[in-house]
């Protein structure tokens, strides 16, 4: 065997650490510019579920923002639309069965007592608001707000419309033409450089790896877009951050409109409405808002205890008989008939047969009978004898 000397073996050693150093230094210079083609497509399916986390997270804060919010308004149209129901159905209870100087029965009364005075142009308009006038502001004036729930419907569908094709479309459009183009651009860019410095530093495998890789680098950018400096993800198509096409279409979108379509008096759901509170609005009012039995009941009580108290003005009228002083005129309006009948009879034969007649048969009633039922005989024997007189003249 041949020694080597001290010297040659010091060489030899030195030349291997160089050669080692070398290879280490080489392989720090090829892992700067080549890509891991299959870590890159880990990274791309790790980052979009942490996307789409992310986007589920901020979605469950307003889920279905734009069906809740119609589903609320609906139910503010149904409280317009039962309220006035609610104000007829008591207005009706309080018109119907009230004691109200401008309720039916005291209006009937009314018209009543102003025709037996003979104030006949004020009997017709008590009638007129009794049947007619009162019903028709009370019953009709309220119903008259139901077609105005039309009114914010359509302001809501022009709401709808102008912000679909301005903000929305602003929104949508600059991320599918500007920003998801402009992150793919970069991407493609970067990885197309990577190959070019591979095979410019002379390390073709490196070069083509690189390439192998820009598949993968383009997915991740169209999917997941961007990696920010706050840890997010922006201009790709699930990027829970800024500009990405799922959240302006299906959170930012839809969150918006969802504000522009708020009924007036309406929950709005953005700002921390409830449907279940609406709900609740309306079943109350439902069940609350008309009269209940006991308050007809109690009406239609109060009523007879004012008719027993309060009887019809014209039934009292009708039986006054200062009223009848009314028919003097008339009987002085047919002085022929008057005269004719004067002629007719003779007063000395009425006076002699009333003379004759009455005091003898009036005496013998009253000594066999009570005092009462001859005197209330003895005014009935005073017409018949009257109506006898009459005859026997003018038999005469």
């Amino acid at each position: 065997m041949i020694a080597l000397t001290p010297a040659i073996s010091n060489d030899i050693a030195s030349d291997l650490q160089h050669s080692a150093a070398t290879i280490q230094q080489r392989a720090v210079e090829l892992t700067d510019y080549v890509a891991n083609p299959i870590q890159t497509w880990i990274n791309t399916f790790e980052a979009a579920g942490i996307n789409l986390q992310s986007l589920a997270a901020q979605y469950a804060q307003h889920p279905f923002p734009v069906p809740q919010q119609m589903a609320a308004n609906f139910l503010q149209y149904g409280v317009q639309y039962v309220t006035p129901y609610t104000q007829v159905a008591n207005s009706a209870v309080n018109f119907f069965l009230g004691t109200g100087t401008n309720d039916l029965v005291p209006l009937l009364q009314a018209a009543a007592v102003a025709a037996s005075a003979g104030q006949i142009s004020t009997a017709v308009l008590d009638v007129y608001n009794a049947v007619f006038g009162k019903p028709i502001l009370d019953f009709g004036a309220p119903l008259e707000t139901i077609p105005q729930i039309l009114n914010p419907i359509t302001q809501n569908l022009a709401n709808t419309s102008s912000y679909l094709t301005t903000t929305a479309l602003q929104n949508v459009g600059a991320v599918v033409t500007i920003n998801l183009p402009q992150s793919l651009e970069q991407t493609l860019g970067t990885s197309l450089q990577n190959v070019y410095n591979s095979f410019a530093a002379g390390d073709p495998v490196g070069g083509l790896i690189n390439a192998v890789d820009i598949p993968g680098a383009l997915t991740n950018t169209f999917l997941n877009g961007l990696p920010q400096a706050n840890g997010t993800y922006s201009e790709g198509l699930l990027s829970a951050g800024q500009y990405g096409l799922v959240k302006a279409i299906g959170i930012t979108t839809a969150q918006g409109l969802a504000q522009k379509i708020v009924a007036p008096k309406a929950q709005n759901i953005m700002t921390g409405g409830s449907l279940s509170y609406a709900l609740g609005q309306l079943l109350n009012l439902v069940t609350t808002g008309f009269p209940t039995p006991q308050t007809i009941v109690n009406n239609a009580v109060n009523l007879l205890q004012y008719l027993f108290a309060n009887p019809s003005g014209a039934a009292a009228g009708a039986v006054n008989v200062g009223n009848f002083a009314a028919l003097a005129p008339a009987a002085s309006a047919l002085p022929g008939l008057s005269a004719g009948v004067l002629k007719a009879f003779d007063p000395a034969a009425v006076t002699n047969i009333a003379a004759s007649l009455g005091p003898s048969l009036a005496a013998e009633v009253a000594g066999s009978l009570g005092a009462n039922l001859a005197g209330s005989l003895a005014t009935t024997l005073s017409v018949d004898l009257s109506k006898a007189a009459l005859h026997i003249l003018s038999a005469l």
